[in-house]
């Protein structure tokens, strides 16, 4: 039985099998082995339809329940119900990562260098150390 606690998800499929989607770290590190691509540009082939970033990633997220899945019965999944697949795994990747679902985790652009003051309220400027006055030492109080 799946538990969405632990981002396991049902998946059922027409012909009545029923198998447990589990999208964890160990299942992406297996889906990016499969598919010989990093995560995040397996997750973004996928998004585009690129089969076989889907089958790896759904191959991946069966392996922890169904270890004698291979990526050949991931793909006649797909073909099979593949409506049936797809909602699984975007409630499994929702589950998993919910803050990149809503859209929290996305990659802020670099900061930009920002002009700063010329000096602060010391009077000093940025990076530059405290100096005496003029040039000569000076001399020894008595």
């Amino acid at each position: 039985m799946a538990n969405p606690v632990k981002g396991e998800v049902e998946l059922s499929l027409k012909d009545g099998r029923r198998f447990t989607l589990v999208m964890d770290f160990e299942a992406l590190v297996l889906a990016e082995g499969a598919y010989a691509k990093p995560m995040a540009e397996m997750l973004v082939d996928a998004k585009l339809g690129f089969m076989g970033a889907t089958r790896a990633m759904l191959w991946g997220a069966l392996r922890s329940r169904h270890p004698e899945v291979d990526l050949r019965d991931a793909s006649e999944m797909l073909s099979s119900d593949g409506v049936a697949v797809e909602k699984a795994m975007t409630a499994a990747t929702i589950l998993a990562y919910p803050k990149a679902a809503e859209g929290g985790d996305k990659p802020r652009p670099p900061a930009k260098p920002r002009a700063g003051k010329s000096s602060g309220r010391s009077g000093a400027k940025p990076a530059s150390s405290p100096r005496r006055s003029g040039g000569k030492p000076r001399a020894a109080s008595a």
